[in-house]
């Protein structure tokens, strides 16, 4: 399987958006947490029926195309694994997109806003458990919150609890508790929700991944999001109610905590380029 540019007219993914991808948060000491992107890639590939490289392999194709196109640190990384055709005997193809990093240093001081989606996440959708390319819902999802004045929307599923956002996973910590969805709420299995929860778990913080209610989330001390670009982003609004943020130094603050754990982790695992 060899990277490429360009996709065939004849590719699952050009006609139906039949596809994985990750993206990786590439930095000068190179991609951040290989091993748990290659990894969510490969069960996808599985439960799709694709054929993906071994990890090493997958690495090293990331790797080469870092070396052989480089640009100022950091930015993101879009790897994508083509559906192929079996009718036209196409094999599933990888491919590599890189763009700048969308979030800016203000917004980690003061705070993102959420819009709560009038439209569910469907949590019996197989498409919830994977990065799939079929992202038109969360896009049209996520100009639906920047419509209404958010950075980031809110979904809850079609039971009314809450999932996720269009593009992040979410936590909340009240009395020094940290709650998340739990994943049979609909939302995706991100790799930076499992290291904050290994991370939460590290520093003895109670951890509860459950069902819950807008009313739990508007009841909380704080709220933050996560995904592989943003790291750890404070929420200071949803919905026009508002939410304290601590200041990057208050050590009573449970997401400074983790932020401070998360930033050391990511000195500690970040995988230099060879």
């Amino acid at each position: 399987m060899v990277p490429i540019d360009t996709v065939s007219s004849q590719d699952r993914l050009a006609l139906f958006g039949f596809g994985l991808f990750e993206t990786l948060l590439i930095t000068e000491v190179g991609p951040h947490f290989l091993d748990l992107h290659w990894q969510r890639m490969n069960k996808g590939a599985t439960l799709l029926g694709l054929n993906l490289q071994d990890k090493n392999e997958w690495a090293k194709l990331v790797q080469k195309y870092i070396e052989e196109n480089p640009s100022p640190y950091p930015y993101a990384l879009r790897v994508t694994l083509s559906g192929g055709s079996p009718l036209a005997s196409l094999p599933s193809q990888i491919l590599f997109h890189k763009r700048a990093l969308p979030y800016t240093p203000a917004q980690y001081t003061l705070g993102i806003r959420l819009y709560s989606l009038p439209s569910p996440r469907n949590e019996r959708s197989p498409l919830v458990s994977i990065k799939s390319t079929n992202y038109l819902e969360n896009i049209l999802a996520k100009e639906e919150a920047l419509r209404n004045n958010a950075e980031e929307g809110l979904w809850l599923n079609t039971q009314g609890y809450i999932s996720e956002g269009t593009m992040s996973n979410l936590f909340f910590i009240k009395d020094e508790v940290l709650f998340t969805p739990s994943l049979v709420s609909g939302c995706l299995p991100g790799t930076r929700r499992q290291l904050i929860l290994d991370l939460a778990q590290s520093l003895q913080i109670t951890i509860c991944e459950g069902l819950y209610r807008s009313t739990n989330l508007l009841s909380a001390d704080e709220v933050f999001m996560t995904n592989s670009l943003m790291g750890i982003m404070p929420v200071r609004q949803i919905d026009g109610f508002p939410f304290p943020i601590a200041p990057s130094s208050e050590k009573n603050s449970g997401m400074r905590r983790l932020e401070s754990a998360y930033n050391m982790l990511i000195k500690k695992a970040s995988q230099p380029l060879s």
